[in-house]
């Protein structure tokens, strides 16, 4: 007997077609279903059912990547110590620059650290070994020549009972350079390694204290 004769109830599945779809329909068929059960389903909280979310974006990354400056001058290096003074060593303040001293040439800076001792900076753009040449030479006509610096820095706090120290700045120094450093026992001399590096916008600079060992 033909059950829709029965009289019976429709079973719920009556309405569909219990007919295989056709090649290829029955792998994407979850798909339209799964799509008409989201459209039919009220948001739990009430209303209106929330939209789905856009994918989340990666962060971007919080590294950046810099890059040797390929050319550095004296007047980018002169530049960045009068910015940065600090940087080289806390409490170094630069009172002048490019004082000439024949037969010496000129000493690049003049500083007083925070102990009030008088401080010559030179730099080089260079790994030179004549750079400690240079300095020991600005030393010892500082020395000579306190009476004058006396007169040409008055106001300033610098004691000038203690003796001038040195600080050599360069990209890099040689190893028989900092060889010959390990038997210089007067004056102190300071050594700082820099880098300039190029950075999105501008230059950047990094000092690098090192050790005459």
């Amino acid at each position: 007997m033909d059950q829709n004769e029965s009289g019976g109830s429709s079973p719920p599945d009556a309405g569909r077609s219990d007919r295989p779809l056709g090649r290829g329909l029955e792998d994407v068929s979850h798909v339209f279903l799964s799509q008409r059960a989201d459209e039919g389903s009220p948001d739990p909280g009430g209303g209106r059912r929330s939209e789905r979310p856009f994918p989340r974006e990666k962060d971007p990354s919080s590294t950046v990547l810099l890059r040797a400056a390929a050319h550095v001058t004296r007047e980018q290096v002169a530049a960045a110590l009068k910015e940065f003074e600090g940087a080289i060593e806390a409490g170094l303040t630069g009172i002048d620059a490019g004082i000439p001293c024949a037969p010496y040439g000129e000493i690049d800076f003049i500083a007083v650290d925070r102990a009030s001792q008088l401080t010559i900076i030179d730099f080089d753009t260079t790994s030179s070994d004549d750079l400690l040449i240079r300095a020991l030479g600005h030393f010892d006509w500082v020395v000579r020549n306190i009476p004058n610096l006396r007169r040409m820095f008055r106001g300033q706090s610098i004691n000038f009972t203690m003796q001038p120290r040195v600080v050599l700045l360069a990209p890099q120094f040689s190893s028989r350079l900092r060889c010959v450093a390990r038997q210089i026992t007067r004056p102190h001399i300071y050594w700082v390694r820099y880098h300039f590096v190029e950075t999105p916008g501008r230059a950047g600079i990094l000092f690098e204290p090192v050790s005459a060992e």
